[in-house]
C-alpha cells in the first residue's frame, strides 16, 4: 500500500476473551485537517482466529493496569469495549509497532467512563 493512503487499518491484534475471540481493529482516516481512528471488535471463530495468528496476527495484550505514555510510547485512550460478559478499557499503544492495548475494569467504572463521554467500542457480534 502507498505511503500516502488516506485510509488504512492501524493497531490490529487478536484477543481471546473468556473462550470467544475477536479481531482488534483500528481503521484510520487521515488527511491534512482530519484525523479519524475508531477501533471495532470482530467475533471470530476459534479457527479463524488459530489461522491469523498462525499468519502473523499478533494477540491483543490483555493487563490489570493502565499502559503508560513515555518517550517514543504513544498511548491513546479509544474508549470501552464490552465483550463476552467482561468490561475493558481499551488503548492504541504506538512504538515501534501499532496494537490495542485492554485493561480490565469492572462493569461501574465502564458506565462512569461511558457517563464522562468515553466511546463505546462497537463490536460485530456474529463470526463472519
Amino acid at each position: 500500500m502507498a505511503a500516502n493512503q488516506p485510509i488504512f487499518v492501524g493497531a490490529n491484534s487478536i484477543a481471546r476473551i473468556g473462550n470467544r475471540f475477536f479481531l482488534i481493529v483500528e481503521v484510520e482516516a487521515k488527511v491534512p485537517g482530519v484525523e479519524i481512528d475508531p477501533v471495532f471488535a470482530v467475533r471470530i471463530t476459534r479457527e479463524q482466529a488459530r489461522r491469523l495468528l498462525n499468519a502473523g496476527v499478533m494477540r491483543t495484550i490483555i493487563q490489570n493496569t493502565r499502559p503508560q505514555s513515555r518517550p517514543g510510547f504513544d498511548v491513546e485512550f479509544k474508549g470501552v469495549l464490552f465483550a463476552n460478559g467482561r468490561f475493558f478499557s481499551v488503548f492504541d499503544v504506538e512504538n515501534s509497532t501499532d496494537i490495542s492495548v485492554l485493561v480490565r475494569i469492572n462493569r461501574e467504572k465502564a458506565q462512569r467512563l461511558i457517563r464522562n463521554g468515553a466511546r463505546r467500542i462497537k463490536v460485530v457480534r456474529r463470526p463472519f
